[in-house]
């Protein structure tokens, strides 16, 4: 490598995540060497305009006859004679193929996986330093691969199990996402079908907290996979979702839900009333305390006010406690007291009368009675 010109950018993994790093030099098609230490361990990516063309390692697993050998490529017997050969000017690859224990094409896959697997390990690391040489480099290999910046990315974070790497990532899951345009996204990767549905969650309006509550593959997995897609490309951040607004849009939205369907129940009691006298009142308390019972967490404290609707105060309160997605428990249990009170005029009163209450709601107010499926 010739000498630098500036000094290498160096630092540690607490202030610059490696990923971040390489994305870095991929994206601007950097030449030079990244050197990275964890302790004892030394390990180096060598980039040529961008893409990864060699990588080294002082760990002896990570050398090239020994992961032949894990691979089962070669025997250790293999690998025993042919490394009693090596010279100056012979290198490893070139004796075990001139003894056929492995074909030119095996020797040139096996350089790339292990181009591979020191990257995927560096990814692993959640702490270390690094410095970047930049300048165009002699590495003293003739065999080179050629891997891009998002493959290594896509496959080396995959593998990474633990769980605090991508908490770290999103302290705050009020990030909103948005998808990047396809033509801009790096080319030629593939996506498992599990990571397709997470990214198609992702529509820039919904936050990070928000695709994991409907993503299928728990908590880790989804921001593991949305880290990922950030990190090679095909999502950045378009802002940051503002909690307080929200929860007055959906509160606002919770009022109208309630006022709707209180209209609803108002009119359930009072063509009860008009038929069985001021007993309506105790036979939908009946019902409604079963509600509290069994929906502690909608019910608690709601009362039937005199016009036969529900106290809309409590509902709000207790719609506000309630976990996330809020808007769909709410309108599941206000469809249960609205069941509720129908089958209390059936039970009471008759299906006749039942049959003439749902035909006034689908002819007077079919706007509220709509939203019963």
């Amino acid at each position: 490598m010739t000498g630098p010109t500036a000094p290498p950018l160096q630092g540690d993994f607490n202030a610059l995540g490696l990923p971040e790093l390489l994305d870095y030099i991929h994206t601007m098609a950097k030449t030079g060497i990244l050197l990275v230490r964890n302790g004892t361990v030394t390990k180096t990516l060598h980039f040529k305009k961008g893409l990864v063309v060699f990588a080294t390692s002082n760990v002896p697993e990570e050398r090239f006859g020994e992961m032949l050998v894990r691979s089962g490529r070669i025997s250790p017997d293999q690998l025993a004679r042919a490394a009693a050969q090596i010279t100056r000017g012979k290198r490893l690859g070139k004796i075990l193929i001139e003894q056929q224990s492995i074909t030119p094409k095996d020797l040139w896959n096996e350089v790339r996986r292990q181009v591979q697997e020191i990257g995927y390990s560096l990814l692993q690391w959640d702490s270390g330093a690094f410095q970047f040489y930049e300048g165009e480099e002699r590495i003293g290999e003739n065999i080179t691969t050629s891997l891009t910046v998002p493959e290594l990315l896509l496959e080396g974070l995959r593998r990474v199990q633990d769980r605090r790497l991508f908490e770290q990532k999103f302290p705050t899951r009020d990030v909103i996402f948005e998808r990047v345009q396809p033509a801009q996204r790096p080319q030629n990767l593939h996506f498992e079908e599990y990571e397709k549905h997470v990214f198609k969650l992702v529509d820039g309006e919904r936050s990070v907290q928000e695709v994991v509550d409907l993503s299928e593959i728990g908590e880790f997995e989804t921001l593991k996979t949305l880290f990922i897609f950030f990190t090679i490309g095909f999502l950045h951040v378009k802002r940051k979702k503002d909690r307080f607004a929200e929860e007055q849009k959906e509160l606002k939205e919770a009022q109208a839900l309630v006022k709707t369907y209180n209209e609803m129940f108002a009119f359930l009691y009072h063509y009860l009333l008009r038929e069985v006298g001021p007993i309506a009142e105790n036979i939908l308390e009946k019902y409604l305390g079963k509600l509290k019972v069994s929906q502690p967490e909608l019910y608690g404290r709601v009362t039937l006010r005199s016009n036969g609707s529900l106290s809309e105060e409590r509902l709000l309160e207790n719609f506000r406690e309630l976990a996330p997605p809020r808007h769909s428990a709410l309108v599941q249990g206000l469809n249960e007291y609205l069941y509720a009170s129908l089958l209390a005029i059936r039970r009471t009163l008759g299906g006749d009368h039942e049959r003439s209450v749902l035909e006034t709601l689908k002819n007077t107010r079919g706007d509220l009675f709509g939203k019963r499926s």
